[in-house]
């Protein structure tokens, strides 16, 4: 039976699978479901699993697999996932990775870094010498600094603020409103503390952000230049403590892919504070870069 090697990028509301012949050329890809074990139900994680495998099977026996997703370093939901694959059928090389260290691979090749502001914020680089660091990724009750996460929670404080007369007036409390079906205390509140809200409820606020800051709204621009100081941040750290201040640096996720505001801070204080960067467009997906990791992982283990 013909090998190959697969990567799979998995997620809270699908994964996407990608199939590459031994030497890296691309076979097929394919998106499934949910794979992300702190967030979605453990039959439908079962499921995507078992859905992966069958679809990856029509190609040939997959010697070397690299799953990447949140929250695999958790011993118990890896556990969970090995266990999953096993069941599956599953029994070639396998790699769990982060699914910053994916990204990282796809956008870099990994040497660099890559900074991802989505729902939560992180960090992580490379050097040639293959030392890794990262930075941020601590979650949004205590960290997460730039996320849309934050963004979204500074949009609907500052409204809050405005109402109460403790801060100034701005575009965001219409665009709240017409979030809310109107912009209340009594409506953001019950909104934020409903029984089981999640922080994607919250950062889906972010994208208000964009509209009111480029119509010239202070408060707006603000919240943007606080979330790109808190990103700047994250890049500064993990470059320093690489010595890579030469890097070429990808910035992914939401926030940094649509909200051009939060982006041209980013970037403006990258060119300010670390001129010898290199802002660089992802030269492949985070699915891609599992693949990578795959085919180095089998290349060191049967090529020396």
């Amino acid at each position: 039976m013909k090998m190959l090697l697969a990567g799979w990028d998995g997620g809270g509301t699908g994964t996407t699978v990608v199939c590459t012949e031994p030497d890296g050329t691309p076979l097929a890809r394919k998106r499934f479901g949910p794979l992300n074990l702190n967030g979605a139900e453990t039959e439908a994680v079962a499921r995507t699993v078992r859905e992966c495998l069958n679809w990856m099977g029509g190609y040939g026996e997959c010697v070397s697999l690299c799953v990447g997703a949140a929250g695999v370093s958790n011993a118990n939901a890896a556990a969970l996932l090995r266990r999953m694959l096993a069941q599956g059928g599953y029994g070639g090389q396998l790699v769990l990775a982060g699914d910053h260290e994916i990204a990282l691979h796809g956008a870099v090749g990994g040497v660099g870094a890559v900074v991802i502001a989505g729902t939560g914020s992180i960090c992580c680089g490379r050097n040639a010498q293959g030392q890794t660091a990262r930075a941020g990724g601590g979650g949004h009750l205590i960290d997460d600094g730039g996320s849309g996460y934050a963004i979204g929670r500074d949009v609907l404080s500052a409204v809050l603020r405005a109402l109460d007369g403790r801060g100034p007036t701005t575009l965001l409390e219409d665009a709240v409103a017409a979030e809310l079906g109107g912009a209340s205390r009594k409506s953001i509140v019950g909104y934020v503390y409903q029984e089981k809200r999640q922080k994607a409820d919250i950062a889906r606020f972010a994208r208000l952000l964009a509209p009111a800051a480029e119509a010239g709204d202070a408060v707006a621009q603000e919240i943007a230049g606080r979330a790109a100081q808190e990103l700047y941040a994250l890049l500064s750290a993990v470059l320093t403590r690489l010595k890579l201040p030469g890097a070429d640096v990808a910035l992914m996720g939401s926030v940094l892919e649509k909200c051009a505001p939060v982006r041209a801070r980013v970037e403006a204080l990258i060119d300010a504070g670390l001129p010898a960067a290199r802002v660089i467009v992802p030269r492949a997906d985070a699915a891609q870069g599992a693949a990578l990791i795959a085919k180095q992982r089998w290349e060191e283990q049967y090529h020396g």
